[in-house]
């Protein structure tokens, strides 16, 4: 996740009038139409389900709605289910095993406008995001995964090979998301808010907690409705945006994650973690210790519509510290929740109101120093299809935050936005 120009860092640029208008309606009709035909697959940030777990069997017949990817993938992941032709237990399915070759995408497009400090209201449209992403798998034993970001500067997202080694266990080696919190985990397509909000990018670009890290991960399940259990081993971060080599006597910068997961009953996952990570800042390199918990609850299964993603998280920090030798402790708090009504199938018709909410106490040791995000919106559309969603955000600060809260010389101010959004998956 990068820190876009809209966020309150810079001023967003002020549009003709009707231009911004007639553009999204423009880029609308063009979306809908791309949207129409779907491929097998749509691209998805969230983990997936190891290969070596029991997946669900594809139902006897396919109902309005149903989808190829509903078969055990998840949703909007090329490559992130087993392959149709087989079921658990070697069994053989009717239908032909598909290409082992999967591709997919999504485009999201975003008006918004926003008052901070030290801008009045100015408008901005923007393409937030257009992702295409490629997946292999071979004989459930092997998959090879890579996603481009292609909204501004090309950069790629996930770029990974992963090894079902047996008995439970995954290896994973390459780039892609850490384990620490719930919200950060789930996909910008899964979630139902436009983005997730100024707490977890301050989490990502200013402390450097979450995020996409290259690195290596084992991972291990003993099978539906027991415990999961992730190490990761991860290259440092730097907060200057450089990424030096580090020596072999301290490590080699290597940062390192733990994670366990709990699924209480279907829809209702509970999380821990613990991580200790190196980051570069100015002159000064340091290591950190944090933790969180976290929950993902998702009833749709229950006949309720409730989705919800919650998480707590505590460490050290080098915001507003004195030297790398007296990091800060900081505390934090999110939550995304929404009640989904319809779209039990993908393709039908859904409307989702949501909420976002969110704390960040930057350096526990002194006082009005924290920040809050609070947002309201709604979504709607064809589930897992395509979207529009509309929302009312809020960011609030106090007098005494520290500065680069967003990242090297990135400061976070007060800020109220509007934003509307078209996103579509192929």
């Amino acid at each position: 996740m990068t820190m876009s120009t809209h966020l309150p860092f810079a001023r967003a640029p002020r549009l003709p009038r009707g231009l911004a208008a007639i553009t999204f309606g423009i880029l609308c009709g063009v979306t809908f139409t791309a949207a129409s035909a779907v491929a097998d697959e749509d691209i998805d940030d969230v983990e997936p389900e190891p290969a070596t777990q029991p997946r669900r069997a594809e139902p006897a017949s396919k109902g309005e709605g149903d989808d190829a990817d509903d078969a055990g993938a998840d949703a909007g992941e090329p490559g992130g289910g087993a392959s149709r032709g087989h079921r658990p237990g070697g069994g053989k399915a009717s239908k032909a095993e598909p290409s082992p070759l999967r591709i997919g995408g999504r485009v999201f497009a975003r008006l918004e406008a926003a008052d901070t400090d030290a801008t009045d209201w100015t408008g901005q449209f923007t393409l937030a995001s257009a992702r295409l992403g490629v997946s292999y798998r071979w004989k459930d034993r092997l998959r090879v995964k890579a996603v481009l970001e292609a909204a501004g500067k090309v950069a790629v997202r996930d770029a990974f090979i992963e090894l079902a080694a047996g008995s439970g266990v995954d290896v994973r080696a390459g780039r892609f998301k850490g384990p620490v919190s719930a919200i950060e985990r789930a996909s910008a397509w899964v979630l139902p808010t436009i983005d997730r909000g100024a707490i977890a990018d301050v989490l990502e670009d200013g402390i450097g907690l979450t995020g996409r890290r290259d690195g290596i991960e084992v991972r291990f399940s003993g099978g539906k409705r027991r415990p999961r259990f992730s190490a990761v081993l991860s290259q440092s971060v730097a907060t200057t945006g450089d990424d030096p080599a580090r020596p072999l006597a301290d490590g080699a910068g290597v940062s390192a994650a733990l994670r366990g997961e709990l699924p209480l009953c279907q829809g209702i996952t509970l999380g821990v973690t613990g991580s200790n990570r190196e980051v570069n800042y100015v002159a000064d390199v340091a290591r950190f210790w944090a933790g969180g918990v976290d929950a993902e609850i998702d009833l749709g299964a229950a006949g309720l519509g409730l989705r919800l993603w919650a998480d707590a998280l505590v460490g050290q920090s080098h915001l507003a510290a004195a030297s790398a030798t007296d990091p800060t402790t900081f505390v934090a708090g999110q939550l995304v929740a929404g009640w989904r009504l319809g779209g039990a199938d993908k393709g039908k018709r859904y409307l989702e109101p949501y909420l976002l909410g969110a704390y960040l106490n930057p350096d526990t040791g002194h006082r009005r120093d924290h920040l809050t995000d609070l947002t309201v919106g709604v979504a709607g559309g064809r589930w897992k299809r395509w979207r529009v969603q509309a929302q009312v955000s809020l960011v609030s600060t106090w007098s005494k935050r520290p500065a680069a809260l967003g990242g090297f010389g990135v400061d976070v101010d007060d800020r109220m936005a509007a934003s509307l959004q078209l996103g579509a998956a192929f």
